[in-house]
């Protein structure tokens, strides 16, 4: 018998009981007890009849709500019991994750696409490990985005880059990506893109080559050697995003000229030009020209339908600014604050700081001498206590890999060993990522976030760890410590199914056992 016909049969059995108590056969009607009543109104006998039918009536109404209720929670409790039983098997995931990167799909860097010649997570030779673009580009080796661009557009032609980069644009992240995102209780991500979704902001520069394109609806290939992105195409992914539940943090990771040391600013190898140097088109700081994208992006961000507005919880106006200038010197450190401060006042005096936005203002330790001498005084005269208690987020990033107090190793030249007891690498890990979170709240306090972690361990991927259970747990430590201190965390990065031996330590999609083998090799 179904266990709902099982509960009816009981209440229908307690019912005939209250009946038996009030003296009365269950034949006798209703009707009959109120003509009996009306012929005989002063007899004993009747009106204690009435009393325990008012009784029974309560009795069964109750009982027939409660039913109600039983049977609706058993309802929605057996869809839900089957909804989770067609969703992917996961591992799960530890702690308080807010949030994770859609790193290497708008912005390209060449270690996601290094197929089996991968080596380490920041290249460290003039030659990069990108090796294809699936689905269209194979065997072809390529060191930044502009490059690779570049170097289509001149062997492959026109037609064929921009069907190349739209192809792995539509293909890349999808809409099982999000699903899956929003069903391990993540409630953002964030989307590096680089400068050319919105390269129209360049017009002053030529307005033949940066405004004969519909910036709205057309990828095209720029002079400069980037292919835009479409920004009604973008509106739409954060529509489908709040559908989700996740919101989007923008994330404009890369600006012409190269503002960073690193393969991800889309010029290398050549040297990061943003910040000394004048456009090769038309006559400008490309410094200004940086200020115009912001512009740009703000503006777009501000006129966005209702229905986008609510797949967006703000905007990150440069990531990493400089980094890797306190070693190579290719910035003045007064001239990277003060881009800073300009940009920032962009994103002030428009309606998003009103409408709920924030403004994630990221800061890395490696473009500056002296961080907490230097950044921390000129992030507490740039931003009010009200601007940092309501629109301004503290952002950094944290990594391990390029540690030599917290990384891990396969070899013995790492704090630790893959193969350390559980027991040991738990508080050597919490102890690490604490004291970093524990620094950062002393720094700024209030609103903070770590845009960027990974579980990686190590940059030399050949010697990284590869446990799952391992690198789960560095990164239940690495929540905790974040939950200890008021930190967002955003796991960098969500996939990169054609750099397989970063996957362990870098691909949150592989953690939680999600990740299908790539179908389409780098090598065919």
């Amino acid at each position: 018998m179904h266990p709902n016909s099982e509960m009816c049969s009981y209440f229908a059995y307690l019912a005939r009981r209250s009946w038996k108590l009030c003296g009365i056969s269950q034949a006798m009607s209703w009707t009959d007890s109120r003509r009996e009543v009306l012929y005989h109104d002063e007899t004993p006998r009747l009106r204690q009849v009435l009393k325990c039918r008012r009784q029974i009536f309560g009795f069964g109404l109750g009982t027939s709500v409660l039913l109600a209720l039983v049977l609706l929670y058993q309802s929605i409790n057996t869809d839900e019991t089957a909804r989770v039983r067609d969703r992917p098997i996961s591992y799960g995931l530890p702690g308080h994750l807010a949030g994770v990167n859609l790193g290497g799909w708008l912005c390209l860097e060449d270690w996601f696409y290094s197929g089996d010649r991968g080596l380490h997570v920041s290249t460290v030779s003039e030659h990069g490990q990108g090796r294809c673009l699936p689905p269209a580009v194979s065997n072809t080796p390529w060191d930044s985005e502009g490059n690779l661009t570049f170097q289509l557009n001149q062997t492959r032609g026109y037609n064929f880059t921009v069907k190349a980069f739209s192809a792995h644009r539509h293909a890349f992240i999808g809409e099982e990506d999000l699903s899956a995102i929003a069903s391990l209780g993540l409630q953002m991500v964030r989307l590096p893109l680089t400068w050319a979704a919105f390269a129209d902001a360049l017009m002053p520069l030529d307005q033949k080559i940066y405004g004969s394109h519909n910036p709205m609806t057309e990828t095209t290939i720029d002079q400069a050697a980037f292919a835009t992105i479409p920004r009604d195409w973008l509106a739409e992914f954060l529509v489908r995003c709040a559908k989700h539940g996740l919101r989007v943090l923008i994330d404009l990771h890369a600006f012409p000229g190269g503002s960073s040391q690193g393969t991800y600013n889309g010029v290398w190898p050549n040297w990061p030009a943003f910040w000394r140097n004048k456009t090769q088109i038309g006559d400008a700081e490309l410094s200004q020209v940086g200020l115009w994208i912001i512009g740009a992006a703000v503006g777009w961000l501000e006129h966005l339908s209702d229905e986008a507005k609510e797949g967006l919880v703000g905007i990150t106006l440069m990531n990493e600014p400089a980094h890797l200038n306190s070693q190579e010197q290719f910035a003045a450190e007064e001239d990277i604050l003060r881009w800073l401060a300009e940009a920032a006042q962009v994103f002030r005096v428009s309606s998003l700081p009103k409408q709920g936005k924030k403004l994630y203002v990221q800061m890395i330790d490696t473009a500056f001498k002296n961080f907490t001498g230097t950044v921390v005084p000129w992030f507490f005269r740039t931003f009010s206590e009200l601007e940092r208690l309501s629109w301004v987020v503290a952002d950094q990033h944290w990594y391990t890999a390029w540690s030599t107090d917290c990384d891990m190793r396969a070899d013995e030249s790492g704090s630790l060993n893959c193969d350390a007891p559980m027991e040991t690498i738990r508080p050597k890990l919490y102890k690490c990522a604490s004291s970093f979170a524990e620094t950062f709240q002393n720094q700024f306090g209030m609103q903070m976030a770590v845009s960027e972690f990974s579980v990686g361990t190590s940059e030399d991927a050949l010697f990284a760890c590869r446990d799952r259970k391992v690198l789960m747990a560095f990164l239940q430590e690495q929540l905790s410590a974040w939950d200890a201190f008021g930190i967002q965390g955003f796991f960098w990065t969500w996939r990169m199914p054609f750099g397989k031996i970063f996957e362990p330590g870098w691909s949150l999609r592989w953690l939680a056992g999600l990740e299908e083998t790539a179908n389409l090799p780098c090598f065919q």
